[in-house]
């Protein structure tokens, strides 16, 4: 998993939620003296944004259409519509709204943050970087734009600020979950396992039930070698996740399996989770890691290599696939893995290169 793998799919509602709450209070200090047709406006935004609260985006959208054909320059509405059409996948809906809502007026900090999120999910990291440093500018008491910012810093390349910032989070508001959630997938990206860890438990302090922060403590505890506890956490997310991020809970559960040694329960939950996500890249290296205790090792190697061309990046995949090219005697590959593994810090193919000339 990396960038919108990371699936930010649990992070955007606790964004969405803390522009909701900010722009519900500025919109009662702007419209409450307004004409007519801005009390009516004001209305639909409020039906709109109790239902962007209960993740009913659709009929949040509805309402926030009905707002703005009563004020078509309402910047607060087209904010939070646009957060709602993130939160759909909607992306050309959303960043127009963003846009128009920034012509309008270009002095709210929220309205920054929510199109800092939307660039993030969309990958285009230098960007939100940039849309976040206003944020927090405007809103220097956010800790929810201060922690994606520390998130677009660090997969811009800007490690040391990133940390700064997640600092600058943290002291503003240490109970926010997003902080501890976004910064320990940063350390999952650094292989930094243990603090990883501390900060998932961390965040599920605050949300015990948040899907993709169960999730992801779910495969950690397991890369971390307690198989066990992370099949029991496993379990958990299996039962709290839904929609497309269900593949990724599945495949954790299959992981802990294979490393408990049971690879024929663990078969069905990755023929599941690639059912539910054909492009899940770490259900495929799973799957190799399936066929190499099956001791089918052309089928590891197949499964390995593809898993490869989708993303090089996923944890120990060369431990893995120098591993099925030694077992099907290609020495001189198997090494060439390991040493390849070494270079993206992987603990295991580090040790396995010992044993290479």
């Amino acid at each position: 998993m990396k960038a919108f793998s990371f699936k930010y799919l649990g992070f955007v509602a606790t964004t969405g939620a803390n522009i909701l709450f900010l722009l519900l209070f500025l919109s009662i200090f702007l419209i409450s003296c307004g004409d007519q047709k801005g009390q009516e406006a004001y209305q639909f935004f409020i039906r709109g944004n109790e239902q962007l609260l209960k993740t009913n985006y659709p009929e949040a959208i509805r309402f926030y259409d009905e707002a703005l054909k009563k004020k078509p320059e309402f910047p607060e509405a087209l904010t939070n519509r646009g957060v709602a059409h993130t939160q759909r996948g909607e992306m050309d809906q959303a960043i127009e709204d963003l846009n128009n809502s920034l012509k309008i007026n270009n002095k709210v900090g929220n309205t920054y943050q929510a199109r800092g999120n939307y660039f993030t999910l969309t990958g285009d990291f230098a960007k939100a970087r940039q849309d976040l440093e206003e944020a927090v500018k405007l809103i220097p008491d956010s800790s929810a734009s201060w922690a994606l910012l520390g998130n677009a810093q660090y997969m811009s390349g800007q490690e040391e600020q990133a940390f700064q910032s997640f600092d600058r989070a943290v002291k503003v508001r240490p109970s926010d979950y997003s902080i501890y959630a976004f910064r320990g997938w940063i350390y999952v990206l650094r292989k930094e396992y243990d603090k990883a860890a501390a900060d998932f438990r961390q965040a599920l302090k605050y949300r015990p039930d948040e899907p993709s922060t169960v999730n992801n403590l779910s495969m950690v505890t397991t890369q971390l070698g307690d198989a066990q506890e992370g099949l029991k956490i496993a379990d958990k997310a299996v039962k709290i996740t839904e929609g497309k991020l269900l593949a990724y809970a599945v495949n954790n559960r299959a992981f802990a399996l294979l490393e408990l040694n049971r690879p024929d329960d663990a078969k069905p939950e990755l023929d599941r989770s690639i059912r539910l996500d054909d492009q899940n890249t770490w259900a495929y290296r799973n799957l190799g890691i399936y066929y190499l205790k099956k001791q089918q090792h052309a089928e590891a190697l197949a499964q390995l290599l593809k898993a490869e061309k989708m993303d090089p990046s996923v944890d120990d995949l060369y431990f893995y696939l120098g591993s099925a090219y030694k077992a099907a005697g290609r020495s001189d590959q198997a090494c060439t893995s390991f040493r390849r593994g070494v270079t993206l810090h992987e603990k295991k193919s580090a040790e396995a290169v010992k044993n290479c000339r």
